[in-house]
């Protein structure tokens, strides 16, 4: 079949995968995104997946950049074209705002790459069976039989001893005023759908800083480092809200128990 110039053909599968990572994240590494390419069985050869990476950037589909803190590791994010793209492929994402047609705001990057890192590891444990990114619950928010209490970094699915556990993600890189956290306390404690929640931090006095804005709360609320948990995945510590540590892999089952008990 003979294509016009100008335009590209998609291969169902492999793009639609790739597509579909970029979409996911708000921007992404080109390390990170062979990575979860390869962790999904979609490209092992580093050579063809760059390939189809220019292609994708040359075609208009992906957008690429380049700063200097990334050490050379080019940047990318979702274009208008990509989105299109997508949705010929059969991935619908119902109007989210995902045009990403301005340069990267720099203080809106390490926190997108750092969100990518943290689903990479649940990825690397195999016990992640989904993942809603945060562009899909800004999309299930506009419906009030489907809204989440806010918009998460996104929600995990995991299966531990044959339990599957749904918690809430927050990596948390800088801290927030009392009145803003007395504002996601509230979401989080009228929260109907979820019943585990998981802050990630850069440094032990933020982490007890979220603590102490959470003291008291009755809902399964963790807070770890995510600095440990990119090491040790389930087995790092997270400290509830009672300034008490157990293991992230505890903490969840505690949430699947209380989720059991209120089925």
């Amino acid at each position: 079949m003979r294509y016009q110039k100008g335009s590209v053909a998609l291969n169902n599968r492999q793009d639609k995968a790739i597509l579909s990572f970029v979409a996911d994240s708000r921007y992404i590494t080109h390390s990170q995104l062979f990575e979860f390419a390869w962790i999904d069985h979609q490209e092992f050869n580093r050579r063809v997946f760059n390939w189809r990476i220019r292609r994708l950037v040359r075609n208009g589909l992906v957008r690429k950049q380049v700063l200097p803190f990334l050490n050379g590791d080019a940047l990318y994010s979702i274009s208008r074209g990509g989105i299109q793209a997508l949705e010929q492929l059969g991935v619908y994402y119902l109007g989210a705002n995902l045009d990403r047609e301005k340069d990267a705001h720099e203080a809106q990057v390490p926190h997108a790459l750092e969100v990518n890192n943290i689903r990479l590891v649940l990825l690397r444990t195999g016990t992640i069976w989904s993942w809603i990114p945060e562009c899909f619950i800004r999309v299930l928010n506009l419906s009030s039989e489907s809204a989440y209490a806010k918009v998460y970094d996104g929600i995990a699915r995991v299966s531990f001893e044959g339990e599957y556990i749904d918690f809430a993600v927050e990596y948390e890189r800088t801290l927030k005023s009392p009145s803003k956290y007395q504002k996601i306390r509230e979401a989080i404690e009228s929260e109907k759908r979820l019943h585990g929640f998981l802050y990630l931090v850069p440094t032990y006095q933020l982490r007890s800083s979220l603590v102490h804005e959470f003291w008291g709360t009755r809902r399964l609320v963790f807070f770890g480092l995510v600095g440990e948990f990119k090491r040790k995945a389930f087995d790092a510590e997270v400290w509830g809200a009672n300034y008490k540590g157990t293991s992230l892999q505890e903490a969840l089952l505690k949430v699947a128990a209380l989720e059991k008990s209120r089925a």
